[in-house]
């Protein structure tokens, strides 16, 4: 295991309000303007708004391929994974399941099928630090569909929604893909679901014989190949402080999903006291400690979004700890006597472009 530790001085955090609820806060990875020089031109690039974000795409036309409605089928593979898995749109496929019976087998689609097995792998992988049927207390403490609660939830309140999360109350197989809930739960892979989408837009452009591209998704990621100029996609990751947004690290990207997660953009404050939207399945309330963002490589963006969530439900020590276990490259922003400290395992320092 190698790591890499840096430090940049800050100013002191004081009293910030919550973004909306578009999802500004997953944007914490952009693509880095001017990177795709020296010819524009040989670039297609298709952006949108679709699952309560923006995305873009971007990749190298081969010879064979013709591209002529390449927008449009693209948005068409993002609607297709916004229509099954959305908790907003109450036709989903998802809705559907989150409003139907408990305790008995539901048909749903394949891809649903496939996407909640994989999450539950996650969470079994990660001692429960992700867990899809967390939405209820999600929106209980205003982080939402819900609006900001004039006062934090009760322990009462807690308590009352306690039976309904538990990732291990999920049942699901894929031949023939059913989902069967032991409870009311109700399922929400917004953590996931981007990510997924990524894969998605990603495997069709490879099925077109498209052999360069990136592909974002509120902020997650996958790239293949390299840019016009032949050089890795570069990537930035934001800085956490409260001032302007600025560029905290250059990462290059070859044949990798990346995604980010973290506390620094989406909170509010009340009473003096902090209460971010990162919520902790086991003690069902906002974390508390100083991670400030991980970003994750991985295989595929459905992974490194889901394990995002999960590390950054973990807090700094058992997160180090747990990425380089499971050889998982993952870079931490952690808040640290007055000054944001990076720590990197698993070999994700190699990816980190170096100073000049």
């Amino acid at each position: 295991m190698t790591s890499a530790d840096k430090q940049i001085q800050v100013a002191p955090k004081g009293v910030t309000f919550r973004l909306g609820l578009i999802a500004l806060w997953l944007l914490v990875i952009s693509v880095l303007p001017g990177c795709f020089a020296p010819d524009p031109q040989q670039l297609k690039t298709v952006t949108g708004l679709a699952m309560g974000t923006s995305y873009t795409v971007k990749w190298l036309p081969e010879e064979t391929v013709v591209d002529t409605s390449f927008s449009s089928r693209i948005n068409a593979v993002i609607r297709a994974v916004e229509d099954t898995m959305s908790t907003y749109m109450d036709v989903s496929d998802l809705s559907g399941l989150n409003g139907a019976e408990a305790g008995v087998w539901h048909r749903v689609p394949a891809s649903m099928a496939s996407l909640v097995a994989q999450a539950q792998s996650i969470s079994r992988t990660t001692g429960g630090a992700f867990d899809i049927t967390i939405g209820p207390v999600v929106n209980l403490w205003g982080f939402g569909p819900q609006p900001i609660p004039e006062t934090i939830p009760s322990a009462l309140q807690l308590a009352q929604l306690r039976p309904l999360v538990g990732y291990q109350q999920i049942e699901v197989q894929e031949q023939p893909s059913a989902i069967k809930k032991a409870n009311a739960n109700t399922i929400d892979l917004s953590a996931i679901a981007k990510g997924y989408g990524v894969d998605q837009v990603a495997q069709w452009l490879e099925n077109q014989g498209i052999k360069h591209y990136l592909v974002e998704i509120g902020g997650e990621l996958r790239t293949k190949g390299r840019k016009p100029d032949e050089q890795p996609w570069r990537i930035a990751i934001e800085s956490p402080a409260e001032q302007a947004r600025s560029v905290f690290e250059v990462v290059r990207v070859e044949d990798r999903a990346v995604a980010t997660s973290g506390n620094y953009r989406n909170y509010y404050e009340q009473d003096g006291v902090r209460y971010s939207h990162t919520i902790d399945p086991q003690t069902l309330a906002p974390v508390r400690h100083k991670l400030a963002s991980v970003t994750v490589m991985a295989d595929n963006a459905a992974r490194a979004d889901a394990l995002a969530t999960a590390l950054m439900v973990m807090g700094e020590i058992k997160a180090l700890e747990w990425a380089a276990m499971h050889n998982v490259p993952t870079y931490f922003i952690i808040w640290q006597k007055d000054q944001f400290v990076a720590k990197s395992v698993a070999g994700f320092d190699k990816y980190i472009e170096p100073k000049h």
